[in-house]
């Protein structure tokens, strides 16, 4: 997994929705942890009837939402420490996406303007 990744979310209405966040934050590999914490938090982006949660293999999947580059100059700005500070830095992401933060929504897109 990447170490910022794009998240797809499909609502009981079948709208897709994307947040970027840190996507190594609780497993080097697995998606599932991260997923899950993500999902606990949709509520404040609006999002309440979940169908799926997933992690996009690339981040040009959410590349044409309204908030994206935002998002990832946002993310672009953090210093990802490597080394013996690095899990320090993981552990307060991993608590920061728990807690609702650090996960980006990217907007809704309109599909009426092109």
């Amino acid at each position: 997994m990447e170490e910022v990744v794009a998240i797809m979310i499909v609502d009981a209405k079948r709208k897709t929705h994307f947040v970027l966040t840190w996507g190594r934050a609780f497993d080097a590999v697995s998606p599932v942890p991260l997923l899950s914490a993500v999902r606990r938090n949709l509520r404040q982006f609006g999002i309440h009837a979940v169908r799926s949660v997933r992690v996009c293999g690339t981040l040009q999947a959410a590349a044409d939402q309204p908030y994206f580059y935002e998002a990832l100059i946002v993310l672009s700005q953090q210093r990802v420490p490597y080394g013996q500070a690095y899990p320090k830095w993981r552990t307060t992401r991993r608590k920061q996406i728990e807690a609702g933060k650090e996960i980006y929504y990217l907007g809704k897109r309109d599909t009426k303007s092109g």
